[in-house]
């Protein structure tokens, strides 16, 4: 078996960049991982789709895996097919739970290293399609927010309050609530990220002058 040596991870269900770690994210530091040559093809299955392993190919991996603090206890290993690769997180029951990109210098290393092993065919089963995002994690952020926002708007009717949104937003005048709604629903869907910016500061604004 080959393993991948002193390599920090970021487990989360989401799929995040190495640029767009956060301070608060389970950042990991691995001292051990075993390391697997796969197909590109398995590659983009395990960040695309929802997988579970063979447990009983699995359960031969239990405890192989060793992190640098001695405290963390859970099933990891990681993926290259030399182009790319991907740290996966599994139950007992073979489903994945935690996925994680590489800094750059690991993923370059780990990809080299995959260069001169075997490529292995890992028995799992492509489940349901994950959800892609094709935002950065603090416009997703800006994203929810706003639709919260707007949701509030709606119950609340507050028609004079939408309508200095939809200005700012689209610099037209509009006093058609149900309208406006559906034009801010639209926009977010195609997530201009610099526009939701400027009005997720106007609306964060307006709630620091009401105190």
């Amino acid at each position: 078996m080959h393993y991948y040596y002193d390599v920090l991870v970021n487990l989360d269900t989401e799929l995040w960049e190495f640029y767009e770690w956060e301070e608060n994210d389970r950042l990991i530091p691995i001292k051990k991982i075993p390391l697997f040559r796969v197909l590109e093809s398995d590659i983009r299955n395990f960040m695309k789709y929802e997988i579970t392993v063979d447990p009983n190919w699995l359960s031969k991996m239990e405890e192989k895996t060793i992190f640098k603090n001695g405290k963390d206890k859970t099933n990891c290993l990681l993926f290259s097919s030399t182009k790319n690769s991907i740290v996966l997180e599994f139950d007992l029951y073979g489903k994945v739970i935690g996925r994680s990109k590489l800094l750059v210098e690991d993923e370059n290393n780990c990809n080299e290293v995959a260069m001169n092993m075997k490529e292995v065919e890992i028995p799992y089963e492509v489940r349901e399609k994950r959800k892609q995002h094709h935002c950065l994690r603090q416009t997703l952020r800006e994203k929810h927010f706003f639709e919260i926002e707007l949701k509030t708007l709606k119950e609340s009717n507050n028609t004079l309050k939408c309508s200095y949104l939809y200005y700012e937003w689209f610099g037209k005048l509009e006093n058609d609530m149900e309208k406006m709604i559906q034009n801010f629903e639209k926009e977010l869907e195609e997530c201009d990220p610099r526009k939701l910016h400027e009005i997720v500061h106007i609306v964060r604004l307006s709630y620091k002058e009401q105190l």
